[in-house]
């Protein structure tokens, strides 16, 4: 048994010797059918000619372009309101009007006074041709001309803020007080923002001032509307840097017809910084050597060469070619660190 039990060990440690020296005979005879140089499994890419697009991005507030509250500028009971929460309205339609009897009475009266003083002043002035009056006679009643006219600017300014109009085209907000109430100067009656246009308000570092300029586009996403970008364009650049966070706002106008923006919405903005035409390939094709960079250039013959290139600007995994590679040269974007010049390789993906 023992006997037999040494033969066995024997026969699979010479079965294990002969499986080992098979797999290291077969490379070698692969490589020799093959002139004797490996083939590498790489992926290739294109240099391409395409936008090179540089953004910044940052967080944002939505402003609207004109927005103010409707307060009431004296204390009565209001007897119009025509506040219809969110609809539009024109410049200068009536918005709510207060109890306005005294201040109308007021101005007739001022009115009826004025009248009564011009034809007192024009009989003096007759008088004063043929020196029949004094001219100091004639000096006050235009004195009181010109008190009754005072008067009656400030009875009738009086008058118009027993109106409350809205100044600029815009949207109706919330209403906050109702017919028939009394309500005292200062109260808040509804707000008015005009969404046409929407600001969005946000912050960049200070070390891109230089490049920011009004009229440069930007977009923004929301997530109420998921990947849809709303565009438009830097409208102001504010004239300080925050001390505190090394930062400048800036704001940019939106068109919103649609009135799907509203203020105070958070904005992701993208602010484009450049667009130009490059040339570009993956910036993972790089191989990086000491100060320089270089690729694996594929020939015609599947074969590469290392090729030493010039890189400019790079932007979300691609990288500007300035000199080295011409449009259309194929380099290797993956598994650069199996090759060397000379090697052959075969393509499994791009």
């Amino acid at each position: 048994m023992a006997k037999l039990h040494s033969k066995l060990i024997w026969s699979i440690m010479i079965a294990l010797l002969v499986f080992i020296g098979y797999l290291y005979w077969m490379p070698g005879q692969k490589m020799q059918a093959r002139g004797g140089a490996p083939v590498v499994a790489v992926a290739t890419s294109k240099v391409q000619t395409k936008p090179m697009i540089r953004s910044v991005n940052a967080l944002g507030t939505g402003i609207a372009n004109h927005s103010i509250s409707l307060i009431s500028p004296s204390s009565d009971f209001i007897t119009e309101l025509n506040v219809r929460e969110g609809k539009a309205v024109k410049q200068g339609e009536v918005i709510a009007r207060l109890h306005d009897v005294q201040e109308k009475a007021r101005v007739t009266e001022l009115e009826g006074i004025l009248d009564e003083q011009k034809r007192q002043l024009n009989r003096l002035k007759n008088l004063a041709t043929t020196q029949a009056t004094a001219q100091s006679l004639l000096d006050e009643q235009q004195t009181k001309v010109n008190t009754t006219l005072a008067q009656l600017d400030i009875g009738r300014a009086q008058l118009a803020e027993m109106t409350i109009t809205a100044p600029f085209d815009g949207y109706l907000g919330l209403r906050q007080v109702s017919v028939g109430a009394y309500i005292n100067s200062g109260t808040v009656i509804t707000t008015l923002d005009d969404l046409n246009t929407l600001r969005v308000a946000f912050s960049v570092a200070e070390h891109y001032l230089a490049e920011i300029k009004i009229g440069m586009p930007l977009s923004v996403t929301n997530a109420a509307y998921g990947d849809s970008a709303f565009t438009g364009k830097v409208s102001a650049i504010d004239t300080r840097i925050d001390p505190i966070t090394r930062t400048v706002t800036v704001h940019g106008a939106l068109p919103n017809a649609d009135l799907r923006l509203r203020p105070g919405m958070l904005l992701k903005v993208q602010l484009e910084l450049e667009n130009r035409i490059a040339m570009q390939l993956p910036e993972r094709a790089l191989v990086p050597q000491q100060q320089k960079q270089f690729v694996y250039k594929v020939a015609p013959d599947n074969t590469v060469s290392q090729v030493e290139v010039s890189i400019g600007q790079r932007n979300q995994g691609w990288v500007e070619i300035t000199g080295g590679l011409n449009e259309a040269d194929e380099v290797v974007v993956e598994g650069t660190q199996k090759l060397r010049s000379g090697i052959s390789i075969n393509r499994v993906g791009g």
